[in-house]
């Protein structure tokens, strides 16, 4: 799974950057965004782009290109969209039209069309949609009858854009069905100054029109179908995954995401600037999760897969554009250039939802593909070590867990030493997978922490796992005498540890005596036999972690929902210290804490979409399963990718903190992302399967019940929103996203609010 870019590709990026700040091309962004015109001309942009190889970077030298590769073209793609090229002309000429060319046309239409398409001489439409067959293109009725060396086209099209300014077309049209409607369809490129061919514009609300394409007796001669000998139907479908990746939906989130954030009053919209900045970097990711696969598997990477990055990316748009609006007014701000782009955006959301797919059709395809299904969940981009490791920890901890089946009131597994994953764990030695190599661990980094994670909450188990990897955490910071006789026994299993609702901006005092300290004060534990506590405290204004024996007296726990150590004078020697003095130490510590926690939820909301899934696919209503009706299919469809999207954030969450990068806010997003996804998928799985999901008939009810407690963990989601939110407005060193810069305009950007304790030791 590539969760980052190469040095090169970075390099790449900034040599981009590099040459869209030249004269020549700023020149023209400036009259674009000086111009008062809804639609502005925007040919002499692109022709000057092309000059520069800069539309069609992978394609081949000698068709205008530079030739590179699919990642490279879509780095591109965000450095002109960030810089303010619009995009509807490069998508239809460059990503639609001209990959059919690459695909499926002949040597000769490539060496007739192409270069002019990559430099910016012709621009290209896709007529596919008419007044009766939209999302469903196999009922069109565009005719194209033989005639003579050719074909003659009848027919109406309808909402096609830059149709006014484009030289030829990619069009539909129906030759023969043969008794089946997806046969027969073929690909013509048309000539849009044919005779026979009219344009009109049909107003609408976004700034870019529509137009009507009315073809009468438009003659197409053979040698421009495109794909001879391929059924049109197979080559549209082939194609589909390459449109909707979803990275320019992601890219306008982007875009409105930073006006909104222009001068407007931050306080009453602390929290969903964090929940927005998240959901933008995140469906990003989701959407450059497609384009990698992609560029390894050119001929598609699954219906289900680009569904699901079109759904997030395009929703996720539509949403923040109306919010952006909110703020911006709620803001009074006196901004005319925010207030023009986010009343476009406004008129221009709506269309994104079923601009190449509708949101409902994209969750009926989703709901009919494994994903997230019990035998594919998260792996299909995992890498080989992932998937032996998910599957040993998976085969190992539904062996330890046959037979266990609490019902709706009966307490869930405990989460002590006494759980029944530790034992198989231990077994398969998973506390020596974070654990350093010189102390006889495996050193696989929090990534293959996050397998175990994800299983466990899959397996509705817990026990000691958490506590021992944040204990061997800390340990790596602390001197060797300090790790001294404490890492072999918690990689051997033996010294087990809960750390409960672990806190470190909110310490214990600790009060000084000879040889130690004394505390008093109490937190939130798991409960269960362990035998060690890891106790946050401040001593001598130093944050430090106790690991103390639960049998030193002192202490006593009070069970209940949420179990709870009181101390009262509980000794801690000197000895048993585990300091962790540097700030970003701190940090880099509960931000791996979150990351695992993170993965843990996302496992245990896998599960919980397994049963509903695996129930609603069996229990039938009206002599069919209730899975094939929409308003079931789509929730799970929908609850899925949300699933997906939270996925991708807590990776790379985890490769940002196995790369020794900075991670705090990039695991507040994670970790709020994956705790909301939860809630809602077991919500949602509790709901389809109805009254038996309120009994021990289905499993989802421990799901249900567990996510209560294990979404908050480590503070509620609105919290972690809001330690987000301040983290993007304080810091203007670039987003951890890669090497993005920093999105949010200087222009009348508010005084930051008061720093969260632990953004004050970060910054």
């Amino acid at each position: 799974m590539k969760l980052g870019f190469t040095p090169a590709e970075e390099a790449f990026r900034r040599e981009i950057r590099v040459e869209l700040a030249s004269p020549d091309i700023t020149t023209h962004l400036k009259l674009l965004a000086d111009s008062d015109e809804a639609e502005p001309e925007v040919r002499p942009l692109y022709r000057a782009l092309g000059e520069r190889r800069l539309l069609a970077v992978n394609w081949a030298e000698e068709h205008g290109g530079r030739g590179l590769g699919l990642v490279e073209a879509a780095i591109v793609a965000e450095e002109l969209a960030r810089a303010g090229v619009p995009d509807t002309l490069h998508v239809n000429t460059i990503q639609i039209v001209g990959l059919f060319l690459q695909r499926a046309g002949t040597v000769e239409q490539q060496a007739e069309f192409l270069p002019s398409l990559a430099v910016g001489l012709q621009f290209a439409s896709v007529l596919y949609t008419e007044p009766e067959a939209g999302s469903d293109l196999a009922s069109i009725r565009t005719t194209a009858v033989p005639d003579g060396d050719g074909y003659r086209l009848d027919g109406v099209k309808v909402y096609n854009l830059k149709s006014d300014v484009t030289d030829i077309a990619l069009c539909a049209a129906r030759i023969d069905d043969g008794g089946n409607r997806y046969r027969g369809i073929r690909l013509f490129l048309v000539d849009m100054h044919a005779e026979g061919l009219t344009r009109e514009i049909i107003p609408c609300l976004a700034d870019e029109q529509f137009h009507r394409v009315r073809l009468e007796g438009v003659h197409v001669s053979t040698d421009r179908i495109i794909g001879i000998g391929e059924d049109g139907w197979t080559l549209i479908t082939r194609a589909l995954s390459m449109e909707r990746t979803g990275l320019d939906y992601s890219l306008k989130a982007e875009k409105w995401y930073s006006a909104a954030l222009t001068g407007m009053d931050l306080e009453p919209h602390l929290a969903a600037v964090g929940r927005y900045g998240a959901a933008v970097e995140a469906t990003r990711l989701h959407a450059w999760q497609l384009i990698n696969a992609l560029a390894v598997h050119p001929e598609g990477a699954g219906d289900g897969a680009a569904a699901a990055a079109k759904y997030v990316t395009s929703e996720l748009a539509a949403d923040l554009a109306a919010w952006a609006n909110l703020v911006h007014h709620d803001a009074h701000t006196t901004f005319p250039a925010t207030t023009r782009m986010l009343e476009a955006a406004y008129r221009e959301a709506p269309g994104l939802t079923f601009s190449a797919g509708t949101s409902e059709v994209m969750l009926q395809i989703v709901a009919a593909s494994d994903t997230l299904s019990a035998d594919t969940d998260f792996t299909s981009v995992e890498s080989a070590l992932a998937k032996q490791l998910r599957k040993a920890v998976r085969d190992c901890l539904q062996e330890a867990t046959q037979g266990l089946r609490p019902d709706v009131r009966t307490p869930l597994p405990t989460a002590g030493e006494g759980c029944p994953s530790w034992a198989p764990l231990v077994e398969l030695g998973v506390p020596a997978f974070e654990a350093p190599a010189d102390a006889g661990g495996l050193d696989l980094g929090l990534q293959a922490s996050l397998v175990v994670c994800e299983e466990l909450g899959r397996a509705l188990l817990r026990g000691p796992h958490s506590g021992v990897t944040l204990t061997i955490d800390a340990l790596r910071t602390s001197s060797t005498a300090a790790r001294a006789g404490l890492l072999e026994p918690l990689i051997a299993g033996t010294l087990t540890v809960d750390t409960g609702m672990f806190a470190l901006d909110r310490p214990m005092s600790a009060e000084a005596i000879e040889g130690g300290w004394r505390v008093h004060g109490s937190m939130a534990i798991d409960g269960g036999q362990v035998t060690h506590l890891l106790i946050p405290l401040l001593a001598d204004g130093t944050v430090a972690l106790a690991l103390v024996p639960t049998t030193r007296p002192g202490w006593h726990a009070i069970d209940g929902d949420q179990p709870l150590a009181t101390f009262h004078g509980l000794v801690v020697d000197a000895g048993e210290v585990i300091a962790v003095t540097s700030p970003e130490d701190r940090l880099a510590l509960v931000a791996r804490a979150r990351v695992r926690q993170a993965a843990y939820l996302l496992g245990l909301a896998g599960g919980a979409h397994d049963a509903a899934r695996a129930y609603t696919q069996e229990r039938r209503q009206f002599e069919r399963p209730i899975h094939d009706f929409q308003a079931v299919a789509f929730g799970l469809a929908e609850a899925a990718t949300s699933l997906e999207t939270a996925w991708v954030a807590v990776r790379r969450a985890g490769w940002l903190s196995d790369e020794g990068r900075p991670t705090t806010r990039a695991s507040l997003d994670a970790l709020a992302l994956a705790a909301e996804a939860t809630l809602n998928t077991t919500r949602t799985a509790l709901h389809v399967c109805g009254a038996r999901g309120l009994t021990a008939d289905v499993s989802v009810h421990r799901h249900y019940r567990l996510a209560r407690t294990e979404a908050v963990r480590y503070g509620s989601p609105l919290r972690l929103w809001c330690a987000a939110a301040r983290q993007r407005l304080e810091r203007r060193d670039g987003l951890e996203l890669i090497t993005d810069p920093w999105l949010v305009s200087t222009e009348g950007l508010p005084t930051p609010l008061p720093k969260s304790d632990e953004e004050t030791e970060e910054t």
